[in-house]
């Protein structure tokens, strides 16, 4: 990779990183395939390879930071390591390496340290903690696979309180691969090879809300919710749990079915680079505006007339294992 081509990349790629506004971070789509046995095998079509033993996903998914206050979108993988070193994922270049937050933004993560490597087709990985020190083996213009490019502090400073709970790592780095060609961040479950997850997420709340009006689905009811006729807007809950060894392969899907018709069919592949942040699953940024106070995704309205109506919602991770939620109710 030559010196013109690297300098023009970390160009690119400092305006494409510092063009997020405070406190934003957002999706598009591939399809995997998956097999009974709960496994995906990802082909990648560039060098660039994410671990899949005992790691956690959170792209998309609501993130609260003991640091800070509100709540934040992932979009990147928690990455356990034991042996206190951070591997390069594929063959590439040094781009930058910042301490002390000399590019913080309003995300939590930016004030982590961060070593940034290029890679062919405009791809760059980022890696970050609070204690990620550059290594002295790196050969910044010439880095292989796997090359020992940071080490570690075993510590959970800054880490968020879901991942720190679940992983208990006594180490941990976060990845986040950049599409600096095409201004996206992509979920780095795109770049996995054989992860093994078998856990379903959970849709723990589905409710309608209209003029700080409130219907929480409650299907165990004998009788038929009731609301009255006009718009509303669709607000979900959803939480996808580790697998044995800590595995969490992410929220990817939700389809929502309305009276027998697919209102929505969005994914978490990726968060493309708006003027007004990023934005997730095709809908407009920034990526506060997709959730409220109570971590719920907000899905967009729709107007509903008066009559029967059924609704079912399906929420898939990555490996393809699906929570389902069907609601009937009566609209007067």
């Amino acid at each position: 990779m030559s010196r013109s081509f690297r300098s023009g990349l970390l160009t690119a790629f400092l305006a494409f990183f510092l063009a997020i506004p405070r406190g934003t971070f957002l999706v598009s789509a591939q399809n995997t395939n998956s097999t009974q046995e709960g496994e995906v095998t990802a082909l990648s079509a560039i060098s660039i390879t994410v671990p899949s033993t005992g790691i956690s996903i959170d792209f998309g998914t609501p993130i609260r930071f003991d640091s800070v206050k509100g709540l934040y979108m992932g979009t990147g993988v928690q990455i356990p390591s034991k042996t206190l070193y951070v591997p390069a994922s594929g063959e590439g270049a040094l781009l930058f390496y910042q301490q002390e937050g000399l590019l913080a933004s309003g995300f939590p993560r930016s004030r982590d340290n961060m070593i940034a490597l290029a890679h062919e087709g405009g791809f760059v990985s980022v890696y970050s903690s609070p204690t990620l020190a550059l290594s002295e083996e790196l050969k910044k213009d010439k880095i292989a696979k796997d090359d020992r490019i940071g080490t570690l502090h075993s510590d959970h400073q800054g880490t968020s309180r879901q991942t720190a709970e679940r992983q208990g790592a006594d180490a941990y780095y976060y990845l986040r691969v950049a599409d600096n060609r095409s201004k996206l961040l992509v979920n780095p479950a795109l770049f996995t090879s054989t992860m093994i997850d078998r856990a379903a997420p959970r849709i723990e709340e589905v409710s309608l809300i209209r003029d700080g009006f409130i219907l929480k689905a409650d299907p165990a009811r004998r009788t038929l919710q009731r609301l009255a006729q006009g718009e509303y807007r669709l607000a979900v809950r959803l939480f996808d749990p580790s697998y044995a060894g800590g595995v969490v392969s992410g929220l990817f899907r939700i389809k929502v079915v309305l009276d027998g018709q697919v209102v929505a069919d969005r994914k978490f592949d990726s968060a493309q680079n708006q003027d007004q942040g990023l934005g997730f699953l095709g809908l407009p940024a920034p990526s506060y505006s997709l959730l409220d106070r109570d971590m719920r995704y907000l899905l967009g309205s729709r107007f509903l007339a008066r009559g029967n109506h059924s609704m079912e919602l399906t929420v898939y991770d990555f490996n393809g294992n699906a929570g389902t939620f069907l609601w009937r109710f009566i609209v007067e």
